[in-house]
């Protein structure tokens, strides 16, 4: 007819699925043939995207997903790199770090740099992936504490060298006593923790960085008009469901009312314990749109600031010599019933499961502080595997 010549649409939004709402709102800009020709290309879409699944069809959509993550590492190098401020604090960094390396003075920042990349880099395979993570705590981080712990009942003291325990290796230097320091101090508590907590701070910083993908997916779906069936189905509390899943989906419901309600103080809360529904939150932020920062500070404060501390103090209460032996008296005076013959071994027929337990933990206990090996460690203890065997 007489219409003049309508604005011609992005192709960027024609790649993706629109829902239905954004089609509605959309109509008047297209003519309606065009207009059905997108909503029949939509509702195709959906449809194919209902159907992925990793185990119907695994190649097709692993094949999607490394075309998403390519696109976002794309799309992320080229916002950065157009950043003035960006380029200006990388340029100045690595003149800094060359000048450096030209004075032979950069051992140092490629120490610490390692350090840190360490630490962070397995608190993010801790909590990435939804609660498939490594749990790199268990395997990493706290046979570091009872490296630490044990040594200090060796030496008397905290003076010796521990940050070159990464990456797999050791330095010369880790957990040797000096020589130079004969006199025996003691050792509370509190400085067995200043002696980890940077280790441990920087675990638990990884793993507030791995809690943010449940909160981007939420977030991106919600800002675009988006619903996360996955996000809805959890807090429903139909009759079809299960007593436990009725009860999840209410407790996952008042965490959602708490995250509405609190914001930054019930992020800090629900991040400062071991909560294995915390995904759950996440997504709950990000479905709120709640500000990225706000989201991100109060996981560094109630992860990194709390949480992994109060899990380092529990550990060092394990692992010191008073308390072990409290520990070892219980398992002793509680284990009474007869060993099983396969954990037994050689042992006597006699023998209680509570001492099968704690001679393993003294022997490798002992083993430990003079000096063999972790791996090693594994290897003698074929009869039980105990908990340090397991953990290291």
């Amino acid at each position: 007819g007489n219409e003049g010549p309508r604005k011609k649409q992005p192709v960027e939004s024609l790649q993706e699925p629109c829902s239905m709402d954004k089609l509605e709102a959309m109509k008047k800009a297209f003519t309606p043939r065009k207009y059905q020709r997108i909503r029949k290309m939509s509702v195709d879409l959906e449809m194919e995207r209902a159907k992925l699944s990793i185990l119907r069809r695994p190649f097709i959509t692993l094949y999607y997903f490394n075309l998403m993550v390519w696109k976002l590492v794309l799309s992320g190098i080229r916002s950065t790199y157009h950043r003035k401020a960006v380029r200006r604090s990388a340029g100045l960094i690595l003149s800094l770090y060359f000048s450096l390396k030209v004075a032979d003075r950069a051992d140092k920042v490629e120490s610490g740099f390692c350090f840190v990349s360490w630490w962070v880099g397995l608190g993010i395979l801790s909590s990435i992936g939804l609660g498939t993570g490594m749990h790199s705590g268990l395997l990493f981080l706290w046979p570091h504490v009872f490296r630490v712990v044990a040594s200090v009942e060796k030496c008397g003291n905290t003076h010796f060298e521990t940050h070159s325990d990464m990456w797999g290796f050791r330095g010369e230097d880790a957990f040797v006593c000096k020589t130079d320091v004969k006199l025996k101090e003691e050792v509370n508590l509190f400085s067995l923790w200043k002696k980890v907590s940077l280790e441990c701070f920087l675990w638990g910083l990884g793993t507030a960085i791995g809690e943010i993908p449940p909160y981007a997916l939420c977030y991106s779906a919600s800002l675009v008009g988006k619903k996360n069936k996955d996000f809805e189905e959890a807090f429903e509390t139909g009759a079809q469901k299960s007593t436990i899943s009725r009860y999840m989906g209410s407790w996952l419901e008042w965490m959602l009312k708490l995250v509405k309600r609190h914001g930054l103080v019930a992020v800090i809360m629900l991040s400062a314990w071991p909560n294995a529904a915390f995904d759950m939150c996440g997504m709950a932020c990000g479905h709120f749109l709640m500000p990225f920062w706000t989201f991100f500070l109060g996981l560094v404060l109630g992860k990194a600031c709390i949480k992994v501390h109060m899990q380092c103090f529990v550990f060092l209460v394990l692992f010191r010599e008073s308390s072990r032996d409290m520990i070892l008296s219980f398992l002793k005076n509680s284990l009474t019933m007869p060993a099983p013959p396969l954990l037994a071994g050689n042992s006597d027929g006699d023998t209680t499961l509570g001492d099968l337990i704690s001679n393993q933990l003294v022997k490798q206990i002992e083993t430990m502080r003079g000096g063999k090996d972790a791996k090693n460690i594994v290897k003698s203890s074929h009869s039980f595997p105990s908990i340090i065997s397991l953990a290291t």
